[in-house]
């Protein structure tokens, strides 16, 4: 295949930071370049570089043989380079065709829109891409696969020669992800090449034609798929063997269980749903979206209250009607979303860490002062490992993995028993993720209770004793011992869906 672009020697530095050191890239036409690395590996910096967003200090970026020492926005795009963000740049109160067909509704600089042709114009790209979305609807209404369909569309209405995609399936559910990465290898059918970035290695493994590899700023390498298997690719990213491992739980019936579920029902949610958490176990929830695994996390949580059912905590009936009562009970919530529902952004995170427990550091005054923050949140960051070069800075300044370890070292602070983890490790880093699966291993070697829910099968499997299945809000299956599997997890689900 002919090449169509390349860097060459490229370089950035940041205050204190080398981004980028010597970079080289190439791209074939209709390839599937997976770009690879952790946080601060360098992704983001050479995609902003490939795109315009920055000036590289040193090297050259060469498109069909001509070299540029650096590109502009404007140039990136008359090139034939799009690139679709994790914000995915949508207006939301436009229609779907307005969203796909905007630039060409621009380059005709009328005083008045031709809707047919702004619908021919959507209609052609969505069958480029071999889906249909209704052209009419306001596209904020819609999935978030929607969105990320038509922002592919609206790059593919702008003579897309390169499609670089930023952790496109960050915030898809499970079967979104598949209609994405089957649109992606449309694009490569037609021609059109890909530079993929993504967190989640089994799916790179899924669609990519190679692999960059790059860590702390420096290219390690090119792989075919081939010569890799994903913990394989994980060492080479993290330069960490990737090793899941189960919890190792007290699975002796003569153990009392920490927590005991019987007949809990919500109506239109979920019904008669019973388990047993005993200490030093690791319990997973899968199931698809709506299956009700987050809705009874909110319930045990205090925040979803059931209709009907019994939860007891170590052998004591448990009445949970506010989270305030299930964390002085033993039990705490992880949320998926650690932005809106975890996490004071803007705050310190020795705040955020205090936050949890400020009734037990106030003074005889009624204050808490920020040494006594700054001791607990100290305490705390060194235990979850936090990467910060003080618990004065603010939450936002970190990364996504750390801002979770900073929400885990939150709730950790009131001492829990029982902990719920809501989709613990989305968004982050193969590096972080490690981290805190062995967090997750040394809270069960130390007694406590663990629900994990994600949708993440490999993820299950390799942390997980038992995994229950939920299907429309009902227990279906047990998967445990050798039958827990991702692929054995996967089946079940397909059969769900």
């Amino acid at each position: 295949m002919a090449e169509l672009l390349r860097l060459e020697g490229l370089s950035k530095r940041y205050i204190g930071t080398q981004a980028l050191d010597s970079v080289d890239l190439s791209v074939e036409a209709g390839q599937i370049l997976c770009l690879a690395g952790a946080n601060g590996s360098g992704k983001s910096t050479l995609l902003k570089c490939i795109s315009g967003a920055e000036v590289p200090d040193a090297g050259q970026i060469v498109w069909q043989g001509q070299a540029f020492r650096r590109l502009t926005p404007v140039q990136a795009q008359q090139l034939g380079i799009q690139v679709i963000y994790q914000d995915l740049s949508i207006f939301p109160d436009l229609s779907v065709a307005e969203n796909i067909a905007f630039h060409a509704i621009q380059r005709h600089h009328r005083l008045w829109v031709d809707w047919a042709a702004c619908n021919a114009v959507a209609r052609r790209a969505l069958e480029q891409l071999g889906t249909a979305l209704p052209l009419d609807a306001r596209l904020g209404d819609l999935s978030i696969g929607a969105k990320q369909t038509a922002a592919i569309a609206r790059a593919l209405t702008q003579e897309c020669r390169l499609l670089v995609m930023d952790e496109p399936t960050s915030a898809l559910p499970s079967r979104d992800v598949a209609h994405l990465l089957d649109m992606v290898r449309r694009l490569k059918a037609d021609g059109i090449s890909v530079l993929f970035v993504s967190h989640k290695l089994d799916e790179l493994f899924e669609v990519a034609d190679r692999f960059c590899v790059l860590r702390d700023g420096r290219k390690i390498g090119d792989y075919e798929p081939s010569q890799l298997s994903v913990d394989q690719l994980g060492f080479l990213m993290t330069g960490i063997e990737v090793k899941a491992e189960h919890a190792g739980a007290v699975r002796d019936g003569s153990v009392e269980p920490l927590l005991r579920v019987e007949g809990l029902t919500r109506g239109g949610q979920y019904r008669n749903v019973s388990f047993a958490l005993r200490p030093g176990e690791v319990m997973g929830l899968a199931g698809l979206t709506g299956a009700g695994r987050t809705e009874i996390a909110l319930s045990l949580f205090g925040l979803n209250p059931p209709d009907a059912g019994r939860v007891t905590m170590e052998g004591r009936e448990l009445k949970a009607g506010s989270p305030l009562d299930a964390v002085r009970a033993g039990i705490v919530l992880v949320s998926e979303d650690r932005h809106s529902q975890g996490l004071f952004a803007r705050k310190p995170i020795r705040v955020n860490i205090a936050a949890s427990i400020y009734d037990r550091l106030k003074s005889r005054f009624g204050f808490v002062s920020t040494a006594a923050e700054r001791r607990v949140a100290d305490t705390w960051v060194e235990r979850v490992r936090v990467k910060t070069p003080s618990s004065d800075e603010p939450a936002q300044s970190l990364s996504g993995g750390n801002q979770q370890k900073v929400v885990l070292a939150k709730w950790l602070a009131t001492a829990p028993k029982v902990l719920i983890l809501d989709n613990p490790t989305a968004g982050i880093d193969v590096g972080s993720k490690m981290e805190i699966h062995e967090i997750i291993h040394e809270l069960a070697r130390e007694g406590h209770g663990v629900i994990m829910i994600s949708d993440d099968l490999g993820e299950l499997a390799g942390n997980c004793d038992r995994v229950f299945l939920l299907r429309a809000g009902e227990l279906a299956g047990e998967f445990s011992g050798s039958a827990l599997t991702a692929q054995s997890l996967g089946a079940a689900l397909r059969q769900a869906a």
